[in-house]
């Protein structure tokens, strides 16, 4: 008799999604699938720095007048003006700070002006061929996703060979959740455009390197130099040159060295030619340069870099510590260090006997120092996880099949083992969970936002000067009049923040004119304890993003129909008590008051008090509505 084994459906399983990780057309099925994933993006149309942008795409005509009095470049609309002003084009302080763009409190030395003339010029496309339509803006970012994905399964298969672990990488790569929010932001599409040209580079440096192509060279600094044009990040395409310098490379260290020499010279001309052109982010706080700053950047890279890889690792966002009370980041940063650390222990007896897992890891923490230059967030990890994919996807591979010289210590595969199905969980069903309720949730957060910042909505704003006396996160407010003329909706005459809004206030009337603010906290700028959790400490975060400044007492801001004077500071020369002086009396028909309540979570009409008289401002709570809970959730 002769007798037939049955495959159990376990197997069954496992020989379908190693075909299918195996299939040679795999690189072109997950670009398809890339699209797939992010067709709920099609419908979120224009949002935050996408508005500002479309008054630089737009011609002057196409623009209310105050936009342009608000610092809208006069030739707004032209490539060279688009080219050059598009990022983030609010470049002009003065009329930015006049109209109210930005609050007082921001230094007249603040410079945000980015310079990404290839990306600018993509948007400048958009809105030649299809300025309507948001939906095939979002369109062209997805196709370059697809892009991407496609390069990430070619070149994972290209180093790691054919087998399934490089099938495995590219599929994370593809379901990383963090990726959702920087393709479907259109305003980003610098980084996702420097990622793929980042990653055409690198595989134009393996070839020539591998292959001795002299062309390869070439194309590989060409493509280095559009990454870069495209977006700062394109610095991180060094991590990849520099990886297979150190580990893959052959020859002694000299010849390693002038493999990597070529494409710093090409980052060394962008760089000399960006600072000539006078761009760059200078006084803004999440942001540091590491050459103009290089002590502070010292202090600050290694937690930084720290919090990305762990949320890279562990899948819990980096974005979180903007929520987080922030006396307890140094244990939320130790909490993700250690997540790394006890990733490294059980990796490193593979990364030591397997040099393509050492690239990757090289890769990952040589990525991670370029995204520190920013304050930790998920939507720059793109090369970082290129790095962290690979490496995890080379040590499954070991582990699933044992073919790899891992240790056989029982203690060791019991962690070994313990950690890959930890990061398979997270990496796979937790990653598509958090896709799905990342595009649910960024679609009714954006309608909250709007509400949030087209705070006036009344038909005679054009008139009015308004005036939000406590702003929980006055930097959003710098949205509002590009909202307005989407919206073809009027814009205020001038809009003024006199506090943030994350203390309680004593506001007093001191004679017709005037408003004099006290902090009932150490200083206008600070954030009440309100638990380890709030989202009152993201909006702080955004408040001093703009700088605190240093005070004395009789420091003046004058700005258009307002003078701002400093009464008292503290050991810390940061304001306490602050004196506004409007040039009409405060109960002027020209002006619309508006004060931030903690209790319904909105904007309120603020009565002006009489003079001698005071009220008070409550700061935040401890999620003491619904609504705030909502929005953090969100």
């Amino acid at each position: 008799m002769v007798t037939t084994k049955t495959k159990g459906t376990g197997t069954r399983v496992w020989d379908f999604s190693k075909r299918f990780l195996e299939h040679r057309y795999l690189p072109a099925i997950l670009a398809i699938g890339a699209i797939l994933v992010m067709l709920p993006a099609l419908k979120t149309g224009l949002m935050a720095d996408d508005l500002v942008q479309r008054a630089v795409e737009l011609r002057p005509d196409q623009l209310p007048a105050r936009l342009r009095d608000a610092g809208i470049p006069p030739d707004s609309g032209s490539l060279g003006t688009v080219l050059r002003d598009l990022f983030p084009g609010i470049n002009r302080m003065p009329p930015v700070k006049n109209y109210g763009l930005l609050p007082w409190w921001t230094p007249d030395d603040m410079k945000l002006g980015l310079w990404r003339p290839l990306t600018a010029f993509t948007h400048w496309l958009d809105y030649r061929l299809f300025p309507d339509s948001p939906m095939l803006m979002h369109a062209h970012n997805i196709a370059w996703f697809a892009a991407i994905v496609f390069l990430v399964a070619v070149m994972y298969r290209k180093l790691m060979g054919p087998g399934w672990a490089a099938g495995l990488a590219a599929l994370l790569f593809l379901l990383d959740g963090y990726t959702y929010f920087p393709v479907m932001f259109v305003a980003n599409r610098g980084f996702i455009m420097s990622l793929c040209f980042g990653l055409l580079g690198f595989y134009q440096h393996h070839q020539w390197r591998s292959a001795k192509s002299r062309s390869g060279c070439v194309l590989s600094l060409l493509f280095l130099a559009l990454s870069l044009f495209a977006n700062e990040g394109g610095a991180s395409t060094l991590a990849f040159i520099l990886a297979y310098a150190l580990v893959l490379e052959p020859g002694g260290w000299r010849r390693r060295a002038l493999t990597v020499l070529p494409a710093v010279l090409v980052i060394i001309l962008w760089r000399t030619i960006y600072k000539l052109g006078g761009f760059g982010l200078f006084h803004m706080g999440l942001y540091i340069d590491p050459v103009t700053e290089p002590l502070a950047f010292a202090q600050v890279a290694i937690p930084r870099a720290m919090a990305l890889l762990g949320g890279q690792i562990t899948g819990v966002a980096p974005d979180l510590l903007f929520a987080i009370k922030p006396s307890l980041h140094p244990l939320v940063i130790a909490l993700y260090s250690a997540s790394v650390l006890a990733a490294l222990a059980v990796f490193l007896p593979w990364v030591r006997r397997d040099k393509t897992a050492a690239f990757w890891l090289a890769v990952a923490l040589l990525a991670a120092i370029p995204a520190a230059t920013v304050a930790p967030l998920s939507k720059n990890l793109g090369f970082v996880a290129v790095g962290v994919y690979g490496l995890m996807a080379s040590f499954v591979a070991a582990l699933v099949t044992r073919q790899g010289p891992l240790p056989e210590r029982l203690t060791y595969r019991i962690s070994a083992w313990i950690t890959c199905g930890l990061l398979l969980m997270m990496h796979i069903p937790v990653a598509i969970a958090g896709r799905v309720l990342t595009a649910e949730a960024i679609a009714s957060g954006s309608k909250d936002m709007r509400s949030f910042i087209n705070l006036d909505k009344s038909p005679d704003v054009d008139n009015k000067n308004v005036i939000v006396v406590n702003a929980p996160c006055a930097i959003t407010l710098a949205y509002m009049p590009f909202y307005k003329a989407y919206s073809h909706q009027p814009l205020p005459r001038t809009l003024r923040t006199l506090v943030p809004g994350c203390t309680s206030f004593d506001v007093q009337r001191t004679d017709e004119q005037t408003l004099v603010i006290r902090s009932r906290a150490s200083d206008v700028f600070t954030c009440d304890d309100v638990g380890p959790v709030h989202i009152a400490y993201i909006f702080s975060a955004c408040n001093v993003a703009v700088g605190v400044p240093k005070s004395k007492k009789g420091d003046r801001h004058d700005l258009s129909g307002l003078t701002v004077e400093v009464l008292e500071a503290n050991v810390a020369d940061v304001t306490t008590r602050v004196a506004f002086r409007f040039d009409a009396p405060l109960d002027s028909p020209d002006f619309r008051w508006l004060w931030w309540d903690w209790r319904t979570f909105s904007y309120r009409p603020f009565q002006i008090p009489s003079i001698g008289q005071s009220v008070t401002l409550t700061g935040p709570r401890r999620m003491a509505n619904v609504e705030g809970k909502k929005l953090l959730d969100e």
